[in-house]
């Protein structure tokens, strides 16, 4: 009796931790949820089909350097195709940069100590990511990856995260005015006799 009073005892416990942990999944994949989403209502189609394009030329770029794989191993003249195609490449993703105006106003980044206040800019962030795939590209064997496909993803990723931000500060500054002007408005109102 003792034994199947602890079986209940136990089953319950683990059914109500259980639950706690689902619920827990819940509540984060719901966070991620509404953080996608949320990026994705910074998609301007009018500009963002750019990306398109350079997605499509950096597949082209990594699918070109399998070929070429083979024609280093026949001749060598891949390897001079797959330095001029991943610099094409790149060229096209950094056209397309400018063109989508994917740089906006510098952004302060804190050490994880949270001390030192560095400025970056986030067109110089995208930049690097892009020139350091670039050079790894260009090594044999690692031009295989789909590395210059990811940092179009990426880039295009950190363009929407930076729209997000600018269009949340822009909220902020309106709710910052409308609430002066009510102040203002209100002290007109309390100076004014009756």
């Amino acid at each position: 009796m003792a034994n199947q009073q602890d079986h209940a005892n136990n089953l319950k416990t683990s059914r109500a931790g259980t639950l706690k942990k689902s619920v827990s999944q819940i509540k984060k994949g719901a966070k991620t949820t509404i953080g996608a989403v949320s990026l994705m209502a910074q998609i301007n189609p009018f500009l963002d089909w750019l990306f398109a394009i350079a997605f499509m030329a950096a597949l082209l770029k990594d699918i070109l350097d399998i070929v070429n794989t083979a024609l280093i191993a026949a001749g060598g003249i891949g390897a001079v195709l797959i330095f001029i195609f991943t610099l094409m490449a790149s060229a096209v993703i950094i056209i397309t940069i400018f063109l989508t105006g994917s740089y906006s106003k510098t952004k302060e980044a804190r050490t994880k100590a949270g001390k030192a206040k560095i400025k970056i800019s986030p067109l110089l962030r995208k930049l690097l990511l892009l020139a350091g795939m670039t050079l790894v590209e260009i090594i044999p064997i690692i031009d295989l990856m789909p590395l210059e496909a990811i940092s179009v993803y990426f880039i295009f990723k950190m363009t929407l995260e930076e729209r997000k931000l600018n269009a949340e500060k822009a909220k902020e500054a309106v709710a910052v005015k409308n609430a002066q002007t009510q102040a203002i408005n209100q002290s007109i109102a309390d100076a004014t006799p009756a």
